[in-house]
């Protein structure tokens, strides 16, 4: 519960927040998000691409190491089999078969002879030490002096001597060792040896031994990377390279070679610290290459690009920011203008307009409020007006108003004394007068169906008639279907009026009114086949049609029409109303255009008039 609530909390801070704000941290986020991604992605790609190509760098690398060394070991191993072929050197090995105490030094004229042999060898070869040759007697034949190597050596019984006569003239590549023929005890060096056989008789006759400085690997290794180490083992995993001393690798490393066989590289921890551990073989010399490089090293470039995401992503963020701040202002700016222009019409400003520029949705917001307003406008313009006209038609009624069942009675009255004396002409009037009174006065219902509407100009003209006479004609041709279609109350009767007042009066014509649909539009025409207007009368009619300017003449106010018209439209729309037609000395047409309604449109105009 406590986690929803927080959550919650969050959440309703989130939505309290400023839009410009909202806008600003969803740029952050999203820019945050994006490059946070696409950071991970290339980091990772890119760390696993780096690591790759570490390690078949590596591999590459101690491969081309022990190439390197087997061709230089291929060398000595040549140089080893040099006495076989130089019989002079041989002859000399044969004098020293038997050890003797009497005689410790070699004569000076062998140990010349030898020198010189040796000496060809080791010409501008800087990493040789010495290039030893040993009788079976002790005798020891070298290119360096006295000062430095003896002469003679009385214990032959050690390690690298019994490794040499196992390997039975083969030659062998001994490990760092110390060689007790330096006066100088502390010489370290490996070397490539042989076993000196007699060509003919395969007897030993002694010993060659070259012995080679570690300088020879550091130049070999001096191309690598400073920050790997390399360790140089031969067959039985015993160090040619560096000193023991300064070895990295132990004995749990070094059980775990036949894996390294398997895979050439592996990583491991050595003392805490990550290495990627890179091993090759050489066929030939058996000659073992282990390179240690620690990982952090490999990953240099990758924490340096991991840096540079980090950096290109705050950078990023920054630059939302202040994109954000820069890019919101017209956006919210417009927004604020909307909000401002809203709460000026809430205090009742209609007048207030926006004032907006651009063409985005905030833009069709701001037009779109300004209809709005506009329509408001209208319609509280409208309502106003009509509510004028009505209280305005109230007033009028109110000062020309009798008590209608005084003139019902009244009238009854008179009725009952034509039918009495006879006059049944004055009784139909009578009855006629009476129909049209209760008519008009009713205010009930201002919505009437086309036949009660219809049924009143019937008693309309029958008053007409007793004026007129036969030459007051009327005719109707209406759809049975339209009777029960709702109008609002006398529009027709007007139009009616006026066709007797202004186009048969004095001469006589004929009325006739058609009803009909058309596109689910009521049409309903009142014609007469008078006089007519001229073209100019009918061109002020239409204006004040549409202006609403009344037209008074001699006979009438001149307000039927405009205000029929604008009823119309004020309860159905301003695509309908009214409409005339003109033939001069030929007659009249007014068309009346409603929507057809059945039920319900009392409501309309009830809500028109409160």
């Amino acid at each position: 519960m406590e986690l929803e609530t927080i959550i919650q909390n969050l959440k309703r801070f989130l939505l309290s927040l400023p839009y410009r704000v909202k806008l600003i941290l969803i740029f952050s986020l999203l820019i945050l998000i994006t490059s946070t991604l696409l950071g991970s992605i290339t980091y990772y790609q890119f760390a696993k691409s780096s690591q790759e190509r570490t390690e078949e760098y590596q591999i590459q690398l101690a491969d081309q190491i022990n190439r390197n060394l087997d061709r230089y070991l291929k060398e000595m191993q040549i140089i080893s089999l040099s006495p076989l072929y130089n019989q002079e050197v041989m002859d000399i090995l044969k004098n020293h078969q038997t050890s003797s105490v009497k005689t410790i030094f070699p004569p000076a004229n062998e140990r010349i002879t030898l020198w010189r042999y040796i000496s060809s060898f080791i010409h501008m070869r800087d990493e040789i030490k010495g290039i030893h040759i040993m009788a079976n007697d002790g005798t020891i034949f070298s290119n360096l002096d006295s000062n430095t190597v003896m002469l003679k050596v009385f214990d032959t019984n050690n390690e690298w001597v019994g490794k040499i006569k196992k390997a039975d003239g083969e030659w062998v590549l001994l490990p760092l060792h110390q060689p007790s023929y330096y006066l100088n005890n502390d010489v370290t060096v490996f070397s490539v040896a042989r076993l000196i056989r007699d060509p003919s008789s395969y007897k030993p006759l002694g010993i060659i031994k070259i012995d080679l400085k570690q300088d020879l690997i550091q130049e070999i290794l001096s191309k690598t990377n400073k920050s790997s180490r390399i360790f140089i083992l031969n067959k039985e995993n015993q160090f040619i390279y560096p000193n023991k001393e300064d070895k990295l690798i132990g004995s749990s490393i070094l059980s775990e070679i036949k894996m390294f066989k398997e895979n050439n590289h592996m990583n491991i921890p050595i003392d805490g610290v990550n290495y990627l551990v890179v091993y090759n073989e050489s066929p030939y010399s058996g000659v073992k290459t282990i390179m240690l490089t620690p990982s952090a090293a490999i990953l240099t470039e990758v924490n340096h690009l991991r840096k540079v995401v980090i950096m290109v992503v705050l950078i990023g963020i920054l630059i939302s920011l202040l994109l954000g701040f820069i890019l919101s202002k017209p956006l919210v700016g417009s927004i604020h203008t909307l909000r401002r222009a809203m709460k000026n019409v809430e205090k009742g400003n209609l007048d207030h307009r926006v004032s907006i520029q651009s063409y985005d949705e905030i833009g069709q917001l701001g037009k779109g409020f300004n209809h709005m307003i506009n329509e408001i406008d209208r319609l509280v313009s409208e309502v106003y007006k009509t509510g004028l006209r009505e209280k305005e038609a109230e007033i009028k009624a109110l000062q020309s108003q009798m008590n209608p069942h005084f003139l019902y009675n009244t009238l009854e009255t008179i009725n009952m004394l034509a039918i009495t004396k006879g006059n049944l002409e004055v009784s139909d009037m009578v009855s006629s007068l009476g129909r049209l009174l209760r008519y008009t006065v009713d205010n009930s219902s201002k919505i009437v169906t086309l036949k009660e509407e219809l049924s009143f100009i019937h008693s309309y003209i029958a008053i007409q008639r007793v004026r007129m006479g036969e030459e007051l004609q009327y005719g109707e041709d209406i759809e049975p279907s339209l009777l029960d279609v709702l109008i609002p109350k006398l529009v027709l009767q007007p139009f009616v009026e006026n066709a007797i007042l202004h186009g048969l009066f004095g001469q006589g014509g004929r009325i006739v009114i058609k009803a009909s649909t058309k596109n689910q539009i009521l049409e309903i025409v009142i014609h007469d086949n008078g006089k007519g207007v001229s073209i100019e009368k009918l061109e002020e009619l239409k204006k004040s049609l549409k202006t609403g300017h009344t037209l008074p003449t001699k006979n009438h106010n001149g307000i039927a029409m405009p205000n029929v018209h604008e009823r119309i439209q004020l309860l159905y729309g301003e695509q309908y109303g009214i409409e005339i037609e003109n033939q001069e000395q030929n007659g009249f047409s007014v068309t009346l255009k409603m929507p057809i309604q059945q039920k319900g449109i009392e409501d309309i105009e009830r809500g028109i008039n409160c």
